[in-house]
């Protein structure tokens, strides 16, 4: 044997010795370990290209990856739609969301039901119906292709939150049109969304800053706090100090610091003082005109504004105007919190939650806060580029995040029913719906706008008691995990799915005809599943909704007791394979693996 090759024989069989008694395993690929990793080429591509192997980027996924990027991505989606991704890329795919238009407005199409309203009734004086904000939201949604932007602007509906429950929650105009906010700044800057908000009459009547007063000491009347705190707490900057990683900060006793006070919340109050309905000549009126009231910017009366300098975060302070200008007071509060160090974690952090993992690594966090802070191009805000670290992260990617206990998030019931839908084709006759979700209410206590307060259905932060809370870790949707909404669950699936009602359709009027909406009756579209329900191809089909409904995620003990439960059906008739396909589809989505999304 030739010494060299003795030498290498030898090394060989040393490095497996070595491997064998560390007893241990390293999986390298997929963008984990690969720290201090190096790779060469045989051919002349650059090192950059060479590392992507192990990385994963520039690489095409495979329908179960696809699967999984959706289930972040968007609310629900269908299997021509996993088949998408998989052919254009995840990347390129994020590209083409980011670019397509907004199908309409929300605010058009609660206007366009009120007209037929009036209309049928033939009174141009009908007065509007919160249906109408339903049917909208439902119209837009399971009509139209733009999911990531679906997806962020549900988000942040559950971040910057107004609630049916409140003094104006039937009023359509109001919440659509206020939506219409997320639809259209879902890929803009946060600024913007923070300016909008403030100065749009929902949120001025929902935290109660409508006709916000100056102070007077001789009549004991000080400006309405609800506002100021909210917009700190909840919108911008959270409680604590921050780390960019999301990790709190603490004092040199080791206790957290917190972000503001009670003095800060009287300086902000001030702020927001002499605004009201942008359609009134005059301070102090406390209901709207009419209907379109809540569609027009508030308008600041400066008599009615506190004048005098503001103490705000970090040192700054809002100028004592002459003359009084509360606009350019408001201008200054919003920049002073958008700049706010804790803002790009608090806010990243909380859109992580929501679609990617309830528990964020540090890490994680720092990265794309990072891209909040300045998305290349010196822009601080820029959602798109937000979105788009949020979903590209090598975690968000990696394999065995799937397979990491901590990771990913119970599906929130209503995005678990949307999926249902936007899976199996919902369709009319005419290309129009009707469904104002009543029943996805009444069983899980979830739908837009319906949050029982300003905190959302769930807050970030939440624990549940025992091993979660332990191990300090979050799980946020269990805070509406309970024995009614888990029963909920099961039976609406029985109504949506085995019973094929899918959707709650009413009239626009009373006395409207049941023959003028026979076309707009949604029904799910089970064609394809249908072909594989009979005993030969029923792993198949389980296959098919495995990967649509979980990813590729069930066991295949779960896959087998759920074909073993469907073997119990007849199969003679086309009935049969009917009941067949949607008991398969009611058993996946009441499955354990279907429900916590990783």
């Amino acid at each position: 044997m030739d010494y060299k090759f003795k030498t290498f024989a030898l090394s060989i069989w040393a490095l497996i010795f070595a491997m064998s008694i560390q007893a241990q395993n390293q999986i390298i690929g997929m963008s984990e370990n690969i720290d201090n990793v190096t790779v060469e080429t045989s051919s002349q591509a650059s090192s950059t290209q060479g590392i992507n192997t192990l990385t994963q980027d520039g690489f095409k996924p495979n329908l179960n990856a696809a699967s999984r990027f959706l289930a972040q991505a968007s609310l629900g989606y269908s299997f021509e739609d996993i088949e998408e991704v998989a052919d254009m890329g995840i990347e390129d795919w994020i590209d083409n969301q980011i670019a397509m238009p907004k199908s309409f407005s929300l605010l058009d199409k609660v206007i366009e039901y009120h007209e037929f309203r009036k209309d049928g009734l033939g009174n141009p004086e009908a007065g509007s119906s919160i249906r109408f904000w339903d049917y909208a939201w439902w119209q837009y949604h399971v009509t139209s292709d733009d999911y990531l932007r679906q997806r962020i602007a549900f988000a942040l509906s559950e971040l910057i939150v107004i609630s049916r429950f409140s003094n104006f929650g039937n009023e359509p105009y109001a919440f659509a049109d206020y939506y219409d906010i997320f639809m259209d700044h879902a890929f803009g800057n946060y600024r913007d969304i923070l300016e909008e908000v403030t100065y749009h009459a929902a949120m001025a009547r929902y935290l109660t800053y409508m006709n916000n007063p100056k102070s007077d000491t001789i009549e004991n009347i000080y400006p309405d706090e609800n506002y100021a705190r909210e917009l700190m707490q909840l919108f911008t900057i959270g409680l604590y100090e921050l780390n960019n990683d999301g990790t709190e900060k603490v004092d040199t006793a080791g206790e957290l610091i917190p972000t503001y006070d009670n003095l800060d919340i009287a300086e902000f109050s001030k702020i927001f003082t002499g605004l009201t309905w942008g359609d009134r000549d005059e301070f102090g009126k406390y209901w709207p005109h009419d209907d379109t009231s809540f569609v027009v910017p508030l308008q600041m009366f400066n008599e009615f504004h506190e004048p005098g300098v503001k103490d705000l975060l970090n040192g700054f302070q809002v100028p004592d105007r002459n003359p009084v200008d509360g606009i350019a007071d408001i201008n200054d509060a919003l920049d002073n919190l958008f700049n706010h160090p804790n803002c790009g974690p608090f806010v990243c952090r909380y859109l992580i939650q929501r679609l990617v993992t309830s528990n964020p690594s540090p890490a994680y966090v720092n990265r794309v806060a990072t891209v909040f802070n300045d998305d290349g191009t010196g822009t601080r805000g820029n959602l798109a580029a937000v979105v788009k670290a949020i979903l590209l992260d090598p975690i968000a990617k990696a394999c065995d995040s799937a397979i990491d206990t901590t990771f990913g998030m119970l599906r929130e019931p209503f995005v678990r029913y949307y999926q249902l839908n936007r899976a199996f084709d919902i369709n009319t006759m005419s290309g129009n719906h009707r469904n104002d979700m009543y029943y996805v209410q009444e069983f899980v206590e979830q739908k837009p706008n319906t949050s029982p307060s300003v905190f959302n259905f769930f807050q970030y932060d939440y624990q549940p008691i025992g091993s979660i809370e332990q191990n300090n870790l979050f799980a946020p949707e269990f805070q509406i995990t309970n024995s009614q909404t888990i029963t909920g669950w099961i039976n609406g699936l029985y109504r949506w799915v085995v019973n094929g009602n899918p959707a709650d359709e009413y009239d626009l009027y009373s006395g409207e005809p049941d023959a003028s909406y026979e076309d707009e009756i949604g029904s799910l579209d089970l064609s394809d599943e249908e072909l594989l329900a009979d005993d030969a191809h029923l792993p198949l089909l389980v296959d098919r909704l495995n990967l649509i409904l979980a990813q590729g995620r069930l066991s295949s003990y779960t896959e087998q007791v759920i074909i073993d439960a469907i073997k119990e059906f007849s199969q003679e008739t086309a009935e049969d394979l009917q009941l067949r396909t949607r008991l398969a589809i009611y058993l996946v989505m009441s499955s354990p693996e279907y429900l916590i999304n990783r």
